[in-house]
């Protein structure tokens, strides 16, 4: 028989409990607190608003206002300690907590947490760091001088109507977490983002450790790669389209080997599906000398120097049928271009053979991978009449002559051919010497820029971590959300490498929550699927309370295991600093 004074409280946890254990795992707490000591009248401190931000994100839910409503759902003791409040998280709470954090300096906030990562036992010395940047449209006026300030500019967005703001993070190439977060104006140039994002890594980096930064082409320029060498960082970028050396390279690659199956293999791609075709990359290294500019300390121009760079040119198969694919419907949409343009430029006529010569010129200049012959013929047109009424019936009428052109069209094979060899190749330059990185290495590193440009990085911030710009009125709040968002893709980024190369090391897989097939290459938010549904209990008979354990599947064992912790994690943790969990000692590239 069940006592009447029996009280049962059973609440939500989920996968939480989960991300918590990581949070303590990586020190993200301990580092807040020592930046953002608590208050003694604060009921909750900065530390513990932050931890409840980070949560929101990674469960899923970008909204920020009524979080103690969210709150009060859970278990806040197994989540934040014993005895702490849901509704001690209102909006002004969270509020004053990002100003906190803005004022103890997300950077050096960020640059602590980075720091104690790196210095772990077992992290490499040498590895790569991948740079990118992205806009973040806003909605609002957000009429502020102060930065970092919301302006129009370049929308990688596609939304020129709204203000944005630049975001540049780095992310540890084989671990991806964040190494640098940085917040500009929406207008702000790419080199100037580089340069400053660069300053702010090197404070971060220890002086033994032997980084390779790359990056797409914003890191090639005379400024920024003098900045590279000054600090030591050897580096790996894409060659802008617009510079003239990649246009000799790539016609050089072909002159020196006009078939591009016989240049040297670097890498293969498998096609998604089984029936896909491999893709295959090839290509062939030339060293040419770059300008360079070492600055002065106050910023000038310093010392101007040619340094010997290695550019690698690749030719990809998938570019070159990409290109085979689209070429019909261009040239369609050439020749009709074309026509039309021939069509308003003759218009009334010309009233010489030269006018009427230089604008067929002119239309066929505009003609992409056509040939255009011209044409000139003229015909005599009656003139106008002065004066009104009937003409006399012997009246000559007077004419003049008219100018048209006319242009035929024919596909210009050999630009085509051209064309294609360009635009199936691209270029990429670095300072490492053949003997150290050979050509297969140099690609694989570029290839793995997708750590911070996919799912490891802008797109997950800009997807499932998008948030409503509820806190973000000040440049204060701007500044600390986005360490917030950066943390969350560290804990993320974290759980995504360790169950990777957990599973690896193990030779484990691990069911899929939907498919049920065997993987060993699941994201985190499929595996947090497997804590679906985890609620905790708290029996309660008189004045004796007990919480019981709680039930978890095999699967969850499992990764709870991947990570050197068990179902002790769903109990109230201690308090911050004491870090209960403790991370494996050695990671291994597993992203």
């Amino acid at each position: 028989m069940i006592p009447s004074d029996l009280d049962i409280l059973a609440r939500p946890v989920a996968h939480l409990p989960f991300v918590r254990a990581v949070v303590d795992q990586l020190g993200l707490l301990e580092h807040i607190e020592e930046r953002c000591p608590t208050h003694k009248l604060n009921r909750v401190s900065d530390a513990q608003c932050v931890l409840a931000l980070v949560l929101n994100v990674l469960c899923g839910r970008p909204a920020l206002y009524r979080m103690n409503e969210w709150l009060a759902r859970l278990d806040t003791d197994v989540l934040f300690g014993e005895g702490v409040p849901a509704d001690a998280f209102n909006d002004t709470r969270l509020a004053e907590a990002l100003d906190h954090l803005d004022e103890a300096g997300t950077d050096t906030v960020l640059a602590d947490i980075v720091r104690a990562y790196l210095a772990e036992e077992g992290e490499p010395r040498a590895f790569s760091a991948h740079h990118d940047t992205t806009s973040v449209v806003l909605q609002g006026a957000y009429e502020m001088e102060a930065e970092p300030r919301p302006a129009h500019g370049y929308s990688k967005d596609h939304r020129p109507d709204l203000k944005q703001l630049i975001y540049g993070l780095t992310l540890h190439g084989s671990t991806g977490i964040p190494l640098v977060s940085t917040v500009s104006a929406g207008n702000t140039s790419d080199p100037t983002v580089a340069r400053d994002h660069l300053a702010r890594l090197v404070e971060v980096l220890p002086d033994e450790h032997e980084v390779t930064l790359v990056g797409d082409c914003k890191l090639v320029d005379a400024r920024t790669v003098g900045r590279l060498f000054r600090a030591g960082l050897h580096f790996l970028s894409l060659v802008p389209d617009t510079f003239n050396v990649r246009q000799e390279l790539i016609r050089e690659a072909w002159a020196t080997n006009p078939n591009a199956e016989d240049w040297p293999l670097l890498a293969e791609k498998k096609g998604r599906k089984k029936d896909d075709p491999t893709t295959a990359y090839r290509g062939r290294s030339f060293v040419r000398p770059f300008k360079t500019i070492l600055e002065t300390a106050d910023g000038d121009d310093g010392t101007t120097s040619f340094e010997e760079l290695r550019f690698l040119v690749v030719w990809s198969d998938d570019l070159a049928s990409g290109f085979d694919d689209a070429l019909e419907p261009k040239l369609v949409r050439d020749e009709g271009k074309l026509r039309e343009a021939a069509k308003r430029a003759n218009g009334r006529g010309f009233a010489c053979e030269a006018d009427a010569r230089t604008a067929a010129e002119r239309v066929a200049s505009k003609a992409e991978f056509h040939r255009a012959t011209i044409e000139l013929v003229s015909e005599d047109v009656p003139i106008k009449r002065a004066g009104p009424g009937r003409p006399k019936k012997d009246d000559v009428r007077e004419t003049r002559a008219v100018w048209k052109f006319e242009l035929t069209l024919e596909r210009d094979e050999e630009l085509i051919a051209a064309t294609r060899r360009r635009r199936s190749c691209f270029v990429l330059v670095t300072d490492w010497h053949a003997e150290d990185w050979d050509d297969a290495r140099v690609l694989a590193e570029y290839r793995h820029q997708h750590l911070v440009e996919g799912h490891t990085g802008f797109r997950w911030l800009k997807g499932p971590a998008a948030v409503a710009p509820v806190f973000l009125k000040t440049p204060e709040r701007i500044r600390a959300m986005g360490l917030v968002l950066v943390l969350a893709l560290m804990v993320r980024n974290y759980i995504q490498t360790t169950l990777r190369s957990e599973l690896k090391a193990r030779g484990e897989t691990l069911v899929h929550p939907f498919t049920k097939k065997k993987e060993t290459s699941l994201t985190p938010e499929m595996a947090f699927e497997h804590f679906g549904g985890l609620l905790t209990q708290v029996l309660t008979l008189g004045e004796h309370t007990r919480r019981t354990p709680v039930r978890l599947s095999d699967p969850a064992i499992q990764i709870l295991s991947l990570f050197a912790l068990d179902a002790a994690i769903f109990t109230p943790p201690p308090p911050i600093g004491t870090r209960k969990w403790r991370r494996r000692s050695k990671q291994t590239p597993g992203m």
